[in-house]
C-alpha cells in the first residue's frame, strides 16, 4: 500500500500544527533571547516581529499546499518548480537534516524536564531524551488513529493550561521585568547582530506552521481545510506567545528570565512557591511531548513521498494497515535517536534553523516560478509579490547575519547541502 487516507479534518490539522509549534521553544528560548538582547522592550519586539514573519510564511505555504495537496510538502514544490534533483536535496535535507534534528532537540528538552521532575542527575538527561523519542516513534508506528488521538488530547490540555499561566501571572505579578535590563545588553550597531542571533530562537519557537503541508494528502477537502489550518493555527500561536512573554516580564526581572531554561516554571515558583514550579515543570513536559508527537507524526510523510516518487528506496513508501508509513517512521526515529544521544539543544537548534533559512527561502522562489506558470490556485497569497519578497528578504538577511556571527555553523550547513546534492548526482532516476 502506497497511498495515505484522507481522514484529518480542520480540528485534527490545527491540533497537529499548534501542537508542533507550541513546544519546547516557548519554555526554553525566552531565556536565551532575553540574554542575547538584554532589554525587555527589544526582547518583546523580537517576539512581535517573529510572529509577523511567521504569518507571512504561513500565507506562502498555504498557497503552495493548496496547489499541490500531496504528502511531503516542500520537496513536492521543489519538484514542480525546479525538477527532481532539487526535490531530492530539499526532501532529504528537510527530513533527516532539519526535522530529525528538531525531533532530537525536542526530545532533549523533554529529557531535561523528566529529570527535573524526578530529581535525577543532569547526566541522565541525554538518555531520557532518547527514551522520549523512542516512545513516540513506537506510538505513531501503530497507526494514524493513535497518533492523532494523542495529539488532539495533549494539545487541547496544554493550550488551556498555558492560558491559565497567563491569567495567573497577570493577577500575581508586579511588572518586575519591564523595568530591568542587563548590563551586558548590546548597544548601537551590535544590536543588529544580537537580533539576528536571537531570531534563530524566535523562528524556532514559531516554526511548525509549514508542517500542515506534510499531511496535505491526508486532509479532507484540502482546498478549504489547509488555509484554515495554516492561518488559524499561526494566528492563535502568535497571540499565545505574546501573552506568555508579557506575562513572564510581568512576574520576573529580566536577569532571572535570561538565566532560566524553564521560564514558566520560574514564574510559577515566584508566585506560588516551590510547588508551583513543580507543577509548571509537569506542564512543560506535557507541552514538549505534544510537540514531539506531532513532529514524529509528520516527518516520515516527507520520506514516504520521496520514496513513492522514486527519490528514495521503495521500502520507505510502504504503509501499514494503520495508515502509517512504517519504514520511513523507523528511519526518522533512528536518526533522531542518534542525534539526541550525541547533540545538545542549542547546537541542534542552530543547525536546524540555518537549514530552514535556506530551504524555506527556496520555497518562495518556487512560488514565484509556479505563479508564473499558473496564476490561479485555491488560495492565493494576498499582496503578491510584496508578501513573499519581504519573507525571503528577511530570511536572506538572517542568513547573512548568521554567517557573520557563526561562520562555522554556516559552513556545516553548506556542507550538508553539498553532500546531499552529490549523493543526488549518483542517483540516475533523478534525471527521469
Amino acid at each position: 500500500m502506497t497511498q495515505l487516507k484522507r481522514t484529518l479534518r480542520t480540528a485534527d490539522g490545527l491540533a497537529m500544527v499548534v501542537g508542533i509549534m507550541v513546544g519546547s521553544g516557548i519554555f526554553r528560548t525566552p531565556g536565551i533571547i532575553a540574554g542575547q538582547l538584554g532589554r525587555p522592550l527589544l526582547t518583546f519586539v523580537a517576539w512581535v516581529l517573529g510572529g509577523a514573519l511567521a504569518f507571512l510564511g504561513a500565507l506562502v505555504f498555504a498557497e503552495l499546499a493548496t496547489r499541490f495537496p500531496q504528502a511531503g510538502g516542500k520537496y513536492v514544490y521543489a519538484r514542480e518548480a525546479f525538477g527532481r534533483r532539487a526535490a531530492f536535496v530539499v526532501g532529504w535535507v528537510e527530513a533527516l537534516g532539519i526535522y530529525a534534528a528538531a525531533i532530537a532537540a525536542i526530545g532533549t528538552v523533554g529529557g531535561e524536564y523528566v529529570g527535573r521532575l524526578l530529581g535525577l542527575p543532569a547526566g541522565s538527561t541525554r538518555w531520557l531524551g532518547v527514551g522520549c523519542v523512542a516512545l513516540f516513534t513506537a506510538i505513531n508506528l501503530v497507526g494514524v488513529a493513535s497518533g492523532r488521538w494523542v495529539q488532539n488530547v495533549v494539545t487541547a490540555a496544554k493550550v488551556l493550561a498555558l492560558a491559565g499561566v497567563v491569567v495567573l501571572a497577570f493577577a500575581g505579578g508586579s511588572g518586575a521585568g519591564w523595568s530591568t535590563s542587563l548590563a551586558t545588553a548590546p548597544r548601537g550597531a551590535a544590536q543588529w547582530g544580537a537580533l539576528a542571533l536571537a531570531f534563530q530562537s524566535v523562528i524556532w519557537t514559531y516554526y511548525g506552521y509549514p508542517d500542515a503541508a506534510k499531511i496535505a494528502e491526508e486532509v479532507v477537502d484540502p482546498s478549504r481545510t489547509l488555509p484554515r489550518v495554516f492561518l488559524l493555527g499561526i494566528a492563535g500561536v502568535i497571540a499565545l506567545y505574546l501573552l506568555l512573554n508579557a506575562a513572564f516580564l510581568h512576574v520576573l526581572p529580566l536577569d532571572r528570565i535570561a538565566a532560566s531554561n524553564l521560564v514558566a516554571g520560574d514564574a510559577a515558583e515566584a508566585i506560588f512557591g516551590a510547588r508551583g514550579g513543580t507543577v509548571m515543570a509537569a506542564l512543560a513536559l506535557l507541552v514538549v511531548l505534544a510537540s514531539l508527537n506531532g513532529n514524529v507524526f509528520v516527518t516520515p510523510r516527507v520520506i514516504f513521498g520521496l520514496a513513492r516518487d522514486g527519490l528514495g528506496p521503495g521500502v520507505f513508501a510502504r504503509v501499514n494497515p494503520g495508515g502509517t508509513p512504517w519504514a520511513a517512521m523507523l528511519l526518522v526515529g533512528a536518526v533522531a535517536i542518534a542525534l539526541a544521544a550525541t547533540g545538545t539543544f542549542e547546537r541542534l537548534l542552530s543547525l536546524a534553523i540555518t537549514l530552514i533559512l535556506v530551504v524555506d527561502g527556496a520555497m518562495v522562489l518556487a512560488l514565484f516560478r509556479l505563479r508564473a506558470r499558473q496564476k490561479d490556485a485555491p488560495f492565493l497569497v494576498p499582496l503578491y509579490p510584496f508578501v513573499p519578497l519581504v519573507f525571503v528578504g528577511v530570511y536572506a538577511a538572517l542568513f547573512v547575519g548568521t554567517a557573520l556571527k557563526q561562520p562555522g555553523l554556516v559552513a556545516v550547513t553548506v556542507g550538508v547541502l553539498g553532500v546531499v546534492y552529490v549523493v543526488g548526482m549518483t542517483v540516475r532516476r533523478l534525471d527521469g
